[in-house]
């Protein structure tokens, strides 16, 4: 991307605010709009934009709201769409947050771009979210340009036969890129994203195929790779020269898999402590060894156990912000899980990569709920009975 594009673009973002109200009033004025509200983001001008972010609508959903039974205001998001139905496009699109909070957006459309802008609202202010362009070339995308005020990013695309075979991402500020392929099925409907990133890493970030599939069976599959592989991977890799008190998963609800993985040394606390003692220890940005400071070699993100990922993070997703029940289910779930390959973890024998002190504990956190002393009265009682 030139450096006149991008000052050019930064320029329309910083005037976003004045140039909405005039937006507005236009929309305001086109009699031929209808409104129609949706628990759902129905539209955005980036193409696969529910895919990209792994956020896609449920096949058997209702897209309207037609009546009271279709919209429960405790935990459903409410969206209102201005539409014109001869041309069948979006002019307008709110997310409404009650009490005047909202997120507004119009759309723009010519031959060669579409234009999406967007303000965040309430009763004191209005301020500036992105401004976007999906440009065309020959009827097709071919470059999409987000600005906000965390900077530029631009999506350059390749097409074949109709249909978006790949994408180059970049962040000019940043002098970053990464590389997207699209796959499709038989019936040219999209099957999988993945991204890899200029070093070579690669991500699976959509896989239509597991979003199908049965969660216990998606489970099993994470328990087992993070018992035999994350195990076998410390085994393997990890030589450290001093007793370990711990080797500690974390994780949020958010993105429950995969966690990050850190190792506490002895030398990190005071000695002698007991194992209900150490229960404020067990914080992994706090340790030496930990897989997000890169200081530990464990490879988290296998292809063929991200898809795995992408269904856990989809459920966490769906789960509506209010709905308790459905989430303290889903948090009991995963809590299991990491409880269970806790236990099994216990048993190994990692001689070979570092002395257990005999406060040791395999043991998991969600660094959100800080619930560490749960796991760990489940996990020293586990110890005891089973003379580790």
């Amino acid at each position: 991307m030139n450096t006149l594009l991008i000052n050019q673009i930064q320029k329309e973002f910083n005037n976003l605010t004045d140039t909405f109200r005039l937006l507005e009033e236009t929309i305001t004025n086109y009699e031929k709009l209808v409104t129609m509200l949706s628990t759902h983001n129905l539209y955005e001008i980036e193409p696969y934009f529910s895919e990209i972010i792994n956020k896609t609508i449920p096949k058997d959903a209702k897209l309207l709201i037609e009546s009271e039974d279709d919209y429960d205001p405790d935990s459903d998001d409410l969206y209102h769409f201005k539409i014109d139905l001869e041309t069948r496009k979006t002019y307008f699109k709110k997310l409404d947050l009650g009490g005047d909070i909202s997120y507004d957006t119009i759309y723009e459309y010519t031959d060669n771009y579409y234009k999406s802008t967007t303000v965040y609202r309430n009763t004191e202010q209005q301020k500036a979210i992105k401004i976007c362009y999906l440009n065309f070339k020959d009827g097709m995308p071919f470059e999409y340009i987000e600005c906000s005020e965390y900077g530029v990013t631009q999506k350059t695309y390749t097409c074949e036969n109709n249909l978006i075979k790949s994408y180059q991402y970049e962040w000019p500020n940043q002098n970053h890129q990464c590389f997207g392929e699209f796959s499709y099925d038989l019936e040219y409907n999209i099957s999988q994203i993945i991204e890899r990133t200029s070093d070579g890493q690669e991500r699976i970030i959509y896989n239509a195929i597991n979003n199908e599939e049965n969660i216990v069976s998606v489970l099993a599959r994470l328990e087992i790779f993070l018992i035999e592989d994350i195990g076998n991977q410390i085994l393997e890799k990890v030589k450290i020269d001093e007793p370990v008190y711990c080797v500690l998963f974390e994780y949020s609800m958010q993105n429950p898999f995969p966690p990050t993985l850190a190792i506490g040394l002895v030398s990190e606390i005071e000695e002698n402590l007991k194992e209900e003692e150490l229960i404020v220890h067990y914080n992994a940005p706090d340790m030496h060894y930990f897989s997000e400071d890169e200081t530990i070699d464990v490879d988290f993100y296998p292809l063929e156990i991200q898809s795995d990922y992408l269904k856990t993070s989809e459920i966490s997703n769906r789960i509506g912000w209010n709905d308790e029940d459905a989430f303290d289910e889903w948090n009991q779930q995963v809590f299991n899980l990491y409880l269970k390959v806790c236990k099994r973890l216990m048993h190994y024998d990692f001689s070979k990569s570092f002395k257990k002190s005999d406060n040791f504990l395999v043991i998991a956190r969600d660094f959100e709920a800080c619930n560490e002393e749960e796991f760990g009265k489940e996990l020293i009682q586990y110890k005891t009975c089973s003379n580790l």
